[in-house]
């Protein structure tokens, strides 16, 4: 069993008093304040030695000494709490009479407390005991050294204020999600999975009931007890975590490096007592690794180590920090959930169009009704004086006369029943639109923005392995501006905060809001050491397409040689578009072979959807350069490329296209193929209409 270990190691007390088997001898007691120091070791005047040092490495499990009773070899933490010295007959409750004794105050050192205490003392000297038999040789487990443990942990906790790290959290004061290693102290239930399936085929002819049973089971979290060495917390593992139970890759004694833990049942500050039984830490495996046998139970000082994006589990729970290769950056899109639960997802360019079309709309409505309350002028009480003198200046001949003669007091309530009026108009107004925009489902607009990033795990150089890179794409809902300008196509970054889905396929899909998701660029020279993962983006021409796979994206400029209409096919809206580059022409000048010149890309949507035409009219006969159209299967009947534009395609015409973008070049070379073949262009936008009346399109 691995050891139990505090924050450092304390050398034994006294190694030449007597171990349990012989009579200890306390040293005198006196009665003293609660908060008289009683430890005569803490504070340490030296540092102190680490595990390490001290032992000189892990411990040995297969030389178990004679010497050592059963009751200390089997001892686990609920026989440590059990665990009498027999000589003396020396348990929990007698060291709480010592420790009293000796000082301590019975509101601080309670029955509670020095039982727990007890516990985790004894269990980590007996396991000494047993993992270094030649070194500890029986003067560990002592009822001197408990002792002194116990007014150790009195001296640190009540008198200096020194808190564990389970203590923090079950009193509000630490996050269960921060970096700690803990110990598996206890495993209360884990089911077997091969006997529940055994069960399951002897009984036939309720097979289908066993087996969503059996599914249930499976799918039920294993419940650990964890410890930092001075308190404990029982601990719900997610499944992948419970699968590794059941393997018995989890054990007794273990330690895990913890990250990203939640804590359920947790309403406010409790003690450690309170907390049994009702307050449990959500463990995940994606924040789960097994920590060395010499790590310090407690808070982590420093971040581990990211874990390996190949290693991420698809329902494992939130990833703290991974480390990945950015291949492709797509622009921000927008999500509308719609009043029925139905969303859209948009383009910048269509999002913009949405929101001026709802603007118009709400306007309108408004308008409308204010047009309406003016034939209908909303009256307050008739009574007032204000009032009176209103409808008195109404029915006046000369009301600029009549004004002239009020007086102070007239004019203040005339004055107080005009901005009374204008009040009881507005809010009319306000609410017969806010109703009206309610029945028509324009009550506000629910959007999301978020940005796509295509992602690759890295293998390091000297990797002994030949393995693929795991790929996978991140969403990122609600982008910081910071993050939608620095993160930068072919740069390596630790990222922390993902969430996978729950989808296992060979792309990992994971999730993460803006603000909570952290994104560090790795130095160069640290990025060197990992293999190269990243291909630049290149302008593909026309004649080379047949050399991209099918369903991968790329970019490409060309001349637009005809824009299509919006129809319906299937209840999604499609349109199309055709250009060419001239690339064939160019490397062939004289050919005359219409063959393999022309790409069709088709852009489809929902039918429910009110925006308009994805591509604009207004680009027939411009030069233009795409980005991430993805290649679809080949019209061999017409000879004609074919490509699809998705949400996440971009299109940009070519005078504004950046000098610096790969684009730029391929869309200049088009522009000048096409101004000096105006021939070639007329038959090739013929080609296209009978293309087009062939199809019936």
């Amino acid at each position: 069993m691995p050891l139990l270990t505090m924050v450092r190691f304390i050398t034994p007390i006294s190694t030449n008093r007597q171990s349990s088997a012989g009579v200890p001898k306390l040293p005198p007691t006196q009665i003293t304040s609660c908060r008289t120091k009683l430890s005569a070791y803490y504070p340490f005047q030296h540092k102190r030695k680490t595990w390490k040092e001290y032992f000189g490495g892990p411990p040995c499990f297969n030389c178990l000494a004679e010497h050592i009773i059963d009751e200390v070899k089997l001892m686990d933490a609920k026989g440590a709490e059990r665990y009498k010295f027999h000589n003396m007959n020396t348990g929990a409750e007698e060291f709480h009479k010592l420790l009293i004794a000796c000082g301590a105050s019975l509101t601080y050192a309670t029955k509670e407390w020095v039982n727990n205490h007890y516990k985790w003392i004894v269990w980590k000297l007996a396991s000494l005991e047993r993992c270094y038999p030649t070194k500890a040789a029986g003067k560990f487990l002592t009822v001197a050294n408990v002792l002194d443990e116990l007014k150790y942990r009195y001296d640190r906790e009540v008198n200096n204020g020194h808190r564990s790290a389970i203590k923090k959290i079950l009193e509000g004061n630490a996050l269960p999600s921060l970096m700690m290693v803990l110990c598996i102290s206890a495993i209360y239930s884990h089911p077997d999975v091969h006997k529940l399936e055994a069960v399951g085929t002897d009984e036939n002819e309720n097979s289908i009931k066993n087996k969503s049973l059996l599914a249930a089971k499976r799918n039920m979290p294993a419940h650990i007890e964890l410890t930092d060495g001075w308190y404990a917390l029982e601990a719900s593992l997610d499944v992948a975590l419970s699968e590794q139970l059941q393997k018995r890759k989890l054990f007794i004694g273990q330690k895990l490096r913890i990250w990203g833990a939640s804590l359920c049942g947790w309403t406010g500050p409790v003690s450690f007592h309170e907390a049994s039984g009702t307050v449990k830490l959500m463990v995940h495996v994606n924040g789960s690794y097994r920590a060395r046998w010499d790590d310090p139970l407690g808070f982590c000082k420093h971040v581990g180590p990211p874990l390996a994006f190949k290693c991420i589990k698809a329902s494992g729970g939130r990833v703290p920090r991974t480390l990945v290769g950015v291949a492709r950056i797509y622009p921000v899109l927008y999500k509308e959930r719609l009043p029925d639960g139905s969303s859209i997802v948009r383009s910048e360019r269509m999002e913009r169009k949405a929101l001026q079309l709802y603007h118009q709309r709400v306007s309108k409505i408004a308008e409308d009704i204010m047009s309406e309350q003016d034939e209908n002028c909303a009256s307050t009480d008739d009574s007032e004086e204000g009032a009176k003198i209103c409808k008195m200046l109404e029915q006046a001949a000369e009301p600029e006369v009549m004004m002239a003669g009020l007086t102070s007091e007239q004019m203040i309530s005339f004055s107080s029943y005009q901005a009374k009026q204008k009040e009881a108009r507005q809010n009319e107004v306000a609410k017969k639109v806010e109703n009206a925009l309610e029945v028509a489902g324009l009550s506000s607009r629910d959007v999301t923005p978020f940005l796509k990033v295509r992602v690759t795990g890295l293998a390091h150089k000297i990797s002994a392995t030949k393995t693929i890179n795991k790929e996978g794409l991140i969403t990122i809902w609600n982008p910081t501006e910071k993050q939608k300008a620095d993160l930068v196509e072919g740069q390596v970054y630790i990222a922390t905060g993902l969430l996978p889905s729950a989808h296992c396929t060979n792309i990992l899909y994971l999730h993460a809001r803006g603000s909570s998701t952290m994104w560090k660029p790795l130095a160069s020279a640290q990025a060197a050491d990992f293999q190269p993962f990243f291909t630049p983006r290149k302008a593909v021409e026309l004649s080379l397409i047949g050399e991209v796979p099918l369903a991968s994206e790329f970019d490409i400029a060309g001349v637009v040689l005809h824009v299509g209409d919006v129809y319906l096919c299937s209840n999604q809206k499609r349109q199309w578009l055709f250009l060419t580059d001239g690339s064939k022409f160019i490397s062939a000048s004289q050919s005359t072979d219409q063959d393999d010149c022309l790409l069709a890309v088709s852009f489809s949507c929902s039918s429910a959807s009110d925006d308009g035409a994805f591509f604009s009219y207004a680009l027939s006969g411009n030069t233009v350069g795409f980005s991430n159209l993805v290649k679809r299967q080949k019209d061999q009947t017409r000879r004609i490329w074919v490509a699809e534009a998705t949400q996440s395609s971009t299109y940009t015409l070519s005078h504004e296209i950046s000098k610096k973008s790969h684009l730029k070049e391929a869309a200049t070379c088009a522009e000048k193929w096409a101004s000096s073949s105006f021939d070639k262009i007329q038959q090739l936008k013929e080609r296209v209409l009978c293309i087009i009346g062939d199809s019936g399109g």
